[in-house]
C-alpha cells in the first residue's frame, strides 16, 4: 500500500521521501520560524517564481528552508473537479492546525481550482488578519497565492509551495 501523506518532518526529508518515489499532490506551507527569518522577510519578500530563472529561485530555497517544518495542505488525493477548500486556523475542526495564539481558531482557507490552475487564500475573517507577500487580505474574498509567496496567518509566517515546485526541488535535491 502507498502512503498518502509523508512520513517527513522538514522539507529536507520530504524531498529525499519524494526521491525515493513519494509522489506529492498537494500543496505545502514552510514554516519561517527563525528569527534571521522573520527579520529577512520585508528583504526578500518580492521573491516569487520567475520565467526567467525559476531553478535558480527553486535552488535558495532548497538550501535556505531545508530543515525547516512544512504543513501539508490537505490529504494527498486527487478528487475530481474543483476541490474543497482546506481550512487553516488553531481549532481542532480545521484540517491544517497551527499552533499560535496569534492565529484564529478558523483562519483561513486555501482552494484550487482546477479549471483554471491556480490557487487562492481567503481570510476567514480571522482577528489578525492574513497576508501574502505582505498584503492584507479582504476577509471573505479569494486572493491569488502562488509557489514561493509568504504567507501569514496572525505572527505565523510560511512559504507557501505548489507540487511542481516541491517536486523540481526534489530533483535538484543532493
Amino acid at each position: 500500500m502507498i502512503a498518502d501523506t509523508p512520513s517527513s518532518q522538514t522539507l529536507r526529508e520530504l524531498l529525499q521521501e519524494i526521491k525515493g518515489g513519494f509522489t506529492l499532490h498537494k500543496p505545502i506551507l514552510i514554516a519561517l520560524e527563525t528569527a534571521e527569518h522573520r527579520s529577512s522577510v520585508e528583504a526578500t519578500i518580492d521573491r516569487t517564481i520567475t520565467l526567467s530563472q525559476p531553478m535558480a529561485w527553486i535552488e535558495q530555497y532548497g538550501r535556505e528552508l531545508a530543515n525547516h517544518p512544512f504543513l501539508l495542505l490537505g490529504a494527498n488525493t486527487l478528487p475530481a473537479g474543483h476541490d474543497a477548500p482546506i481550512t487553516i486556523g488553531r481549532s481542532r475542526r480545521c484540517d491544517v492546525r497551527i499552533e499560535n495564539d496569534s492565529v484564529s481558531k478558523v483562519h483561513g482557507s486555501v482552494s484550487f481550482d482546477r479549471s483554471t490552475g491556480e490557487y487562492s487564500l481567503v481570510d476567514e475573517n480571522s482577528r489578525n488578519g492574513t497576508r501574502i507577500n505582505g498584503e492584507q487580505l479582504t476577509p471573505g474574498t479569494p486572493s491569488p497565492v502562488w509557489s514561493g509567496a509568504h504567507v501569514a496567518f496572525g505572527d505565523a509566517l510560511f512559504v507557501f509551495l505548489d507540487p511542481p515546485t516541491v517536486r523540481k526541488l526534489a530533483k535538484l535535491a543532493v
